[in-house]
C-alpha cells in the first residue's frame, strides 16, 4: 500500500486540502439544500473560501442537525448511487449514514492504512471481539483486514471463554476490541488460570482511550504490543485517527479529513496543543459529507512532524465528551435520546441517574427512576411491562442491555448528586 501521501511537505497539505475543501463546498451548496440554506444565513459562498484559515467563516454543523435532516436530507449524490446505509443512535431520532461505491473503496483504503499502520500484514489471523452496538465498526474493519489480505474472525456472540479458545486454536495474533474488553480477557484468563495465547502478538484497541499505565499493564501481562485507533462513526468508524510505532498520538487522515480544536464554549479556533473541541470537516465523501461537524470530544491536536516521519496532524486521546454522551464499552450513547426513549415508553421523562458499574473490567448499566406517581399508570403490572419495553428497546437501539431500577426519590438525589452519570 502506497504511505507517500503521509509524508507531504506542509505547503502541499495545504494545497491539497484547499482544493478538495472547496470542490466539497461547491457540491454540497449546489445539491444540499440545508448545507445552502445554512450558508446562505451567514451570506457566505464557497467562493468566500479562499484559504483554508477562511473555513472559519462557515457555521458548524452537530448531531442535531443530521438527526433532523433524517433519513436523506443530507445526500449530496442521488439515491440510486447510494449503495450501502447505515443507522445509529442519534440525540433523539436516527442518524442514516449512506455510501456511494466510491466512498465504501476509501473507507476500506483508511481501515486498511490504519491496521498496517499497527503492523498488521498479509500474514495475520485477526479477531474481532466488539459489541453488537459497534456493527458499523465492525464492519469497516473486517473490510479493512480483508483489504491487507490478513485472515479474519469476526465478532460472534460466543462467551468469553469460547473466544477464548477460539484465539488459542486459530493461532490469532492480532485482536481488535476496545480496552475495557481486552482488560477483561484478561481478568478472565487470571480467574481461570490461563496463559495469554501464545500466537497473539498485538491487540489494536478502539472506542475508547485507556490510561498509559493501564496500557502498559496489560502489555507485559499478555506480552504483547498495542496500538490506539480513533474514529467517529458519523464519518469513518476506524481510520479516522491511528498510532505509529511511536505512540505519540492519533495521526490524523489528513488527505480524507481536516480538523480543527475550538472553545467549546466560544466555538473560537484554538492553536496547537490547546485542549478544545474537536471539529471535523470531511474531504473526500460523495454521500454524506460533514462540514464543521462538532464532534463533543475534547482534545488537543499537534502540527509538528512526529519521528516516523510523517507529517499529518496528530491528535491527544480523547479526554471527555462534552454533548450528553457517555461511552460504554466503546459505545456512545447520548443522554437525549435515553430521555426520548423514557418519553417514548412512560409519557413523560422521571428524574433518572444512569449508573455504570464493572463487573470485573466489563461495564454493565442500571438506569435508575425516581419512582413518581406517574411511573404506576395504570397499575403496577403496567408498570413492569413498561419496564420490560423500555429494556428491550434500549438493547436494540444500542446493542447493550440495561436494567432498569426504580428508587426512592431522595436515594437517587442522594447518590446522583446532581450528576446524570455515575461510573463505579
Amino acid at each position: 500500500m502506497d504511505n507517500k501521501i503521509e509524508f507531504l511537505s506542509p505547503e502541499a497539505w495545504r494545497q491539497w486540502q484547499l482544493e478538495l475543501l472547496q470542490s466539497t463546498l461547491n457540491r454540497v451548496y449546489e445539491r444540499v439544500p440545508f448545507y445552502r440554506q445554512l450558508m446562505d444565513e451567514k451570506a457566505i459562498s464557497p467562493e468566500d473560501i479562499k484559504e483554508l484559515e477562511d473555513i472559519k467563516k462557515l457555521p458548524f454543523t452537530t448531531r442535531e442537525h443530521l438527526a433532523q435532516n433524517y433519513p436523506y436530507g443530507l445526500f449530496a449524490v442521488p439515491l440510486r448511487d447510494i449503495v450501502r446505509l447505515h443507522t445509529f443512535p442519534g440525540i433523539k431520532t436516527p442518524i442514516v449514514k449512506g455510501f456511494t461505491n466510491r466512498d465504501l473503496k476509501v473507507i476500506r483504503k483508511l481501515t486498511a492504512r490504519f491496521l498496517t499502520s499497527c503492523g498488521v500484514t498479509s500474514e495475520d489471523i485477526v479477531q474481532i471481539c466488539l459489541d453488537p452496538g459497534m456493527s458499523v465498526w465492525i464492519e469497516e474493519l473486517k473490510e479493512g483486514a480483508e483489504e491487507v489480505g490478513a485472515l479474519v474472525i469476526p465478532p460472534d456472540p460466543q462467551s468469553v471463554e469460547n473466544r477464548l479458545q477460539i484465539m488459542r486454536d486459530f493461532k490469532t495474533s492480532v485482536l481488535i476490541s476496545t480496552p475495557s474488553y481486552l482488560q477483561y480477557l484478561t481478568q478472565i484468563m487470571h480467574k481461570h488460570g490461563l496463559a495469554s495465547p501464545k500466537n497473539l502478538r498485538l491487540a489494536i484497541l478502539v472506542g475508547e482511550g485507556i490510561e498509559m499505565s493501564s496500557r502498559l499493564e496489560l502489555e507485559q501481562h499478555l506480552g504483547i504490543d498495542t496500538r490506539l485507533g480513533y474514529g467517529i462513526t458519523e464519518a469513518i468508524a476506524a481510520g479516522m485517527g491511528y498510532e505509529c510505532e511511536y505512540r505519540e498520538g492519533y495521526h490524523l487522515a489528513s488527505d480524507y479529513f481536516y480538523a480543527e480544536i475550538i472553545d467549546p464554549l466560544t466555538g473560537k479556533p484554538l492553536p496547537s496543543g490547546e485542549r478544545g473541541e474537536l471539529v471535523i470537516t470531511t474531504l473526500a465523501v460523495k454521500a454524506n459529507p460533514l462540514i464543521r461537524f462538532r464532534t463533543g470530544d475534547l482534545t488537543r491536536l499537534y502540527n509538528e512532524p512526529c519521528m516516523c516521519g510523517r507529517t499529518t496532524p496528530r491528535l491527544s486521546q480523547i479526554e471527555e465528551h462534552i454533548d450528553g454522551r457517555v461511552s460504554i464499552r466503546g459505545i456512545k450513547i447520548s443522554l437525549q435520546y435515553i430521555e426520548a426513549l423514557l418519553e417514548e415508553v412512560y409519557g413523560h421523562v422521571p428524574e433518572y441517574l444512569l449508573y455504570v458499574k464493572r463487573h470485573t473490567q466489563l461495564e454493565e448499566l442500571e438506569l435508575w427512576l425516581a419512582i413518581n406517581e406517574q411511573l404506576f399508570e395504570p397499575s403496577i403490572l403496567g408498570l413492569h411491562q413498561k419496564a420490560l419495553a423500555f429494556e428491550k428497546r434500549f438493547e436494540e437501539i444500542f446493542g447493550l442491555p440495561c436494567r432498569l431500577k426504580f428508587v426512592e426519590k431522595d436515594h437517587l438525589h442522594e447518590t446522583a448528586k446532581g450528576r446524570k452519570v455515575i461510573k463505579d
